[in-house]
This record gives structure tokens, C-alpha cells and sequence, in this order.
């Protein structure tokens, strides 16, 4: 691996911090490092030969206080600026390197251009070879250096004269890198392990091993990983840390792993390690992108660029959301449409090359890692959704994903934000505290788009009802569909309390009404009841059929079919039979009339019902199984008896009985 040291490794409360070089070629960066450490990060034969780096390679600056720098020493020339963008990938700050003789060059602007871009906010400048200039050259050149860096995230940075040769600066260089060091800012140890692999060998004897930045979490020996893309499952042999073999390494740590269960050609820069199930890979992804104000032209809908994301490189082409080009020194928001997947996370910073001649234009960071693909451009509400989850508030952006409407799960927030599972929970958790999120059964939701599924429910109920205008309930299920086919059933019943709970609707078993709805009957429809109910009072015990009921209006049959579903949903007439109906009130004095029979005897048959109510058999038999199905009686035999709710529902009915004329 990098190093053979054996040794118990670094202490977990050390401070760490990864600071990269930037700078012209040949401006002494590699010189300088390997002042500070005592390493020569030009290791590659033909890096050596040409006196040049042409890959990235690191040294650790330790300190006896704890503080360890690992130090990512990158190529300058311009053919090799995509390692450098693979080596800055991860850095907390920056060591920019300038000739003292040779001032601000172009690479150097640029360099400058993507730690700015890559949200780099940290540095220190080094003003190298002094030995070769006379004092009043040496401070010409710290102000023009300066002045030509005042606009930049150097603007304000310490300044050191420095010689490699004669050591001049170097002892004051250090400690202002040891003082950085300690102001970065901490990287996340909780998430969920990541790393970008920038480097990856193989060692005889001892296999496969790959190195780059942790970006968050820790990784220890033993660990099961991921390679994504492709989702390769891995387990770490040992692990190294800034040149010891350590039981584990942590976010903001240059480290290598010796891997098992994968070949050192099926990995490569610009693959991710990570904790399974935490990443996933994606061919396209929403974006805010700025174009620097140098960028030599507008960006332009549908431009084809380089994309370096972490330490990966892949050819996009740009879809313009808000308009049809991008001026220098803009921003706007943007899909980009990847020619061959890669691995990422909202809130990753990217830069972007023009696809020739390749140079910087600008970069970003990503709003959504796998985005649904949108069919049209210059819509506001897409606009808007995009917008809001261009945040760094992590609850926030959650919020936004959740505003698009759909279910926001745990394992949505672990793919989402790279967190572990109990992470994802208490996120959710104080999204719900926090007022933006709410929680249903299978999952979680904005307000808004609670809001949105109730009011797209009350219309379908809405609908619903003018198209059954005669029933007061219609079924519950109807609307149903109303939110789509793969809408979970435990979430509408949520939503169907919810509704209820706020007043919109009227819930029962099987049915639901809106609060506001009622059947009105107009005069000619009324008379028709009425004519329908003078009817079924005529037949009195045995009834009429629908169609001995709705024939005599012939030409609205349909709607006298309606009224008769209206008037047994509200408990006027009552179906015996499947097309059988009787007046309620016919049903509740025969029932009364039973239940004085059985007063006397103790019982009734089906002779006693027919004498008694003067009817014909068949009719007592069809009355008395509609009374068996409802639980109003009880048959042994031949004999039946009235049950407990039989006499329940002739008290509750009493007014009506007693209001009929039998």
C-alpha cells in the first residue's frame, strides 16, 4: 500500500485536513511539498525525467500537536488539469503556488477558477524560487500577486516568500498551514462512508488497493463496501491513513484500502466506495450552473462539456431550464444528461470544461442526484420545486423533495443525503417536528402536498357526486383513483380521517359525502317519488319490482332508477329481496305486527306471518329471509323467534311505525 509502516495509526482526535496545491506549471509546487514533508510526490519515472507532475500523488505534514495535513500535490500543465480536478476533489483549502519571477498565469487563473468553483473558501499563497529575485522585486511581486488575486478566495489570504533552496519562508509556511488546518471546518463523521477513489493499484502478495479523500463517515478493517457505479460489493483488508496501517480512517483523511473481491481493472478513478445502500448512480441530474466571467462564450441549450464531478470525468450535454443560453458570469438552473452514469449527492460541487478546446467555463452543484427527466423547459412550478432545493439546509431540501408530491421514504433519505438508517429516522423525525414533513403510514409527505392530495380527492368527490346525484354517500373506493393506481391504500385511509378531521367530507364504513352536499330534488323529480312511494304503499307487504315501479316513466326511466336507489339509501324503501322493495314504513308495522305475534306464542312459522299479515306465502317467505339476513330473527326448523336487534330497531323506529297508517 502507500506505506508499510505497522503502527496503532492516527488517533481518532487528532485534527485532519486535506490541503492541495494549486498553480502554473513548473512554478515549484512539487519543490515546495517535498520541503515541507521530506517527500517527493513526483514518483512516476517519466514525472521525474520531465521534471514535471503529470499525476496526483499526496505527503503528510505532521505535527507534534496532533494536526495532520495531508498534502494532495497536483500536475499544473494544462493537458493534465483533469487530475488536478481529480486531486482538488475533497481538499478543505489551498497552498497556491506562484513564481516569484513569472507572477499570475493563465493555469494559475484557472486553478484558481476551480477551487472556487469546487467551494474551496480557504488558502495560503507561496511566493517560490525567491532566491532568484533581489528584495525589490520579491515585494513588487507580493502586491501585483495580490492585487491580481483580490477578487478571489485568495483576496484575503497570508502571503509567504519562500525558498526551497535556501529554506527562506519554509519554518513560516508550516506553522501558517498548521494554523489553517485548524480552522477548516470538521468534516462529517456520522454520515454514511464515502470515497472517491483517485488512485488504484495492485501490490504483489497483497492485491487491489485504492486511495482518495473519505468525504464522510469512517471505514475500518473488516468493512463490507460498495464499488459504485455497478454496485460491486467489497470488504477492506487493512486500511492506511496518511502512511500508517490504522484499524480505521475517517472523513477528511487521505486513505488507502486493500480491497478483496474485486480486480484492479474493475476499478478505476472516478468510482465511489461506499456503505451499502447509500448511493446509487445516475445518467442524469438537476443543477444550478455558473458560467465563470471569463468563460470565452455563452453557454448554449444542449452544449455538449466535460463534467468533473469528485474524481470523475464524463462527457454531458447541458438542457438549459430557464432560457436558451447562459452569459458569462451567470447562473441558472439545468439537467444535465450524462453519456455514462456516475455516482453523486445533492449538494456536490462540479466543474464544467468546454468540449474543445477544453477549458473551464464554470460549474455548480447538484440539486437532485437522479432526476426525472423533463419534457418541457420554462415551466414556473418546475422552476420553483428546482429553486427550492437549491439549499444547504439539509431539512429544507428534504422538504422540497417531499413538495413534489410522493411518498418520502427512510430508504429515500439514505440514497438522498448518503446517511446511515437510524440518520435518515432522526431527519425525518425533526422534519415532521419542524413542520415540514408529515407522517403517514407508508412514508412521509410536505404539507403541501397533503394539501394538494386532499383537494385533488374533494374534487374527484365532487365529481363523484354530481355523477350519482341521487345517492347521499357514494363509495368510498370510488375516488380512489383519483391519486393514481400505486397510491398506497393505508395512505388514502389517512387521508379520508384527515379529510374528515378538517371538515370536508363525511366519512362511514363503505361511504364518504362532502360536507356541503345534499340531494335536491326537483319538483318534477319529487312528484316522481312520490308517485313511486304511493305505489310500494299500495302493494303494501308484497311489494313491487323496479320495473313494475320505473315503467310507468317511460321516457325517464333512468332517472325513476335513481330515485329508487335514493330512496333506499335513505331508509324510505327497503329491498327484501334483490327485486323485491317495500315502503320502510310497510316493513316496520309488518315487523311490529311479528313481534306481537311472538308475544303471544313465543314464536312464529311462516303460516302465522302469511295469516297475519293477510298475505300470500311466498311473500311471508321472502320477508321473513330478508329478516333471517338482516339478524332480525333466528330459524330452528321451522320456527323462528325475533332477536335482541330486531326489538332495537323497532324502538329506534317507533315514530315511524307509529306515523303509518297500517
Amino acid at each position: 500500500m502507500e506505506s508499510q509502516n505497522k503502527g496503532s495509526g492516527i488517533g481518532m482526535d487528532s485534527k485532519f485536513a486535506i490541503i492541495g496545491t494549486a498553480g502554473h506549471i513548473d512554478h515549484g509546487k512539487t519543490a515546495l511539498v517535498t520541503r515541507l514533508t521530506g517527500k517527493n510526490t513526483d514518483r512516476l519515472k517519466e514525472e521525474q525525467e520531465r521534471g514535471i507532475s503529470i499525476d496526483i500523488d499526496f505527503a503528510p505534514l505532521a505535527y507534534p500537536d496532533g494536526v495532520l495535513i495531508g498534502i494532495v500535490d497536483v500536475p499544473g500543465h494544462e493537458r493534465f488539469v483533469r487530475n488536478m480536478l481529480a486531486g482538488a476533489a475533497g481538499i478543505d483549502a489551498a497552498l497556491l503556488v506562484v513564481d516569484v519571477n513569472e507572477g499570475i498565469k493563465p493555469q494559475t487563473r484557472e486553478h484558481v477558477a476551480i477551487l472556487e468553483l469546487l467551494g474551496v473558501e480557504q488558502g495560503i499563497v507561496a511566493l517560490t524560487k525567491v532566491d532568484l529575485a533581489d528584495p525589490e522585486w520579491i515585494e513588487l511581486a507580493r502586491e501585483v500577486v495580490m492585487e491580481e488575486l483580490s477578487d478571489t478566495v485568495f483576496g484575503q489570504a497570508p502571503l509567504f516568500a519562500t525558498s526551497t533552496k535556501t529554506g527562506q519562508g519554509i519554518d513560516e509556511l508550516r506553522q501558517a498551514l498548521h494554523d489553517l488546518a485548524l480552522s477548516v471546518r470538521s468534516r462529517d463523521l456520522n454520515g454514511a462512508f464515502r470515497l472517491p477513489v483517485d488512485k488504484v493499484f495492485s501490490i504483489p502478495g497483497i492485491g487491489t488497493v485504492v486511495s482518495g479523500t473519505v468525504w464522510r463517515g469512517q471505514v475500518k478493517q473488516g468493512d463490507v463496501l460498495e464499488v459504485l457505479p455497478k454496485r460491486k460489493p467489497v470488504r477492506v483488508r487493512t486500511v492506511q491513513s496518511h502512511g500508517s496501517t490504522v484499524s480505521s480512517a475517517q472523513a477528511g483523511q487521505r486513505t488507502a484500502l486493500n480491497l478483496t473481491g474485486i480486480e484492479k481493472d474493475d476499478i478505476r478513478r472516478g468510482h465511489v466506495l461506499a456503505a451499502e445502500g447509500t448511493l446509487t448512480e445516475t445518467t442524469l441530474i438537476d443543477a444550478r450552473i455558473r458560467l465563470l466571467e471569463e468563460a470565452p462564450k455563452p453557454l448554449v441549450h444542449r452544449e455538449r462539456v466535460h463534467l468533473h464531478l469528485g474524481t470523475a470525468e464524463v462527457l454531458s450535454r447541458v438542457l438549459l431550464l430557464e432560457g436558451d443560453q447562459l452569459a458569462p458570469g451567470d447562473s441558472g438552473l439545468a439537467q444535465l444528461i450524462l453519456e455514462r452514469p456516475i455516482v453523486c449527492e445533492a449538494t456536490d460541487p462540479f466543474v464544467l470544461r468546454s468540449y474543445s478546446p477544453v477549458t473551464t467555463i464554470g460549474g455548480g452543484r447538484v440539486l437532485t442526484a437522479r432526476a426525472p427527466r423533463l419534457l418541457r423547459r420554462k415551466r414556473d412550478l418546475v422552476l420553483r420545486m428546482l429553486g427550492a432545493k437549491d439549499s444547504d439546509s439539509p431539512l429544507q431540501r428534504l422538504a422540497a423533495l417531499a413538495r413534489q408530491g410522493e411518498s418520502f421514504a427512510v430508504a429515500d433519505a439514505i440514497r438522498e443525503f448518503g446517511v446511515t438508517e437510524e440518520e435518515a429516522k432522526q431527519m425525518l423525525e425533526d422534519g415532521v417536528r419542524e413542520g415540514l414533513l408529515v407522517e403517514l403510514p407508508s412514508g412521509w409527505y410536505s404539507p403541501q402536498s397533503i394539501d394538494a392530495l386532499l383537494d385533488k380527492l374533494a374534487q374527484a368527490l365532487a365529481a363523484a357526486h354530481q355523477k350519482r346525484r341521487f345517492e347521499p354517500f357514494v363509495p368510498r373506493t370510488l375516488i380512489q383513483s383519483a391519486l393514481g393506481k400505486q397510491f398506497p391504500a393505508r395512505d388514502y385511509e389517512w387521508l379520508l380521517a384527515a379529510g374528515q378531521e378538517r371538515g370536508l367530507w363525511t366519512i362511514t364504513q363503505t361511504g364518504i359525502k362532502a360536507t356541503d352536499w345534499e340531494v335536491q330534488l326537483n319538483d318534477a323529480e319529487s312528484a316522481m317519488l312520490v308517485q313511486m312511494l304511493h305505489s310500494l304503499e299500495e302493494a303494501r307487504t308484497a311489494g313491487r319490482t323496479e320495473d313494475e315501479l320505473c315503467s310507468v316513466f317511460a321516457t325517464r326511466a333512468g332517472i325513476a332508477k335513481g330515485l329508487l336507489k335514493y330512496a333506499v339509501l335513505t331508509e324510505q324503501v327497503i329491498p327484501v329481496a334483490p327485486d323485491v322493495f317495500v315502503l320502510a314504513a310497510v316493513f316496520l308495522s309488518d315487523l311490529l305486527k311479528i313481534a306481537r305475534l311472538q308475544e303471544q306464542s313465543g314464536e312464529f312459522t311462516v303460516a302465522n306471518v302469511r295469516d297475519e299479515l293477510g298475505s300470500g306465502r311466498k311473500t311471508a317467505v321472502t320477508l321473513l329471509e330478508y329478516m333471517d339476513k338482516q339478524g332480525f330473527s333466528k330459524r330452528v326448523g321451522d320456527v323462528r323467534t325475533l332477536t335482541p336487534l330486531a326489538t332495537e330497531w323497532l324502538s329506534a323506529h317507533s315514530n315511524a311505525t307509529r306515523s303509518f297508517n297500517a
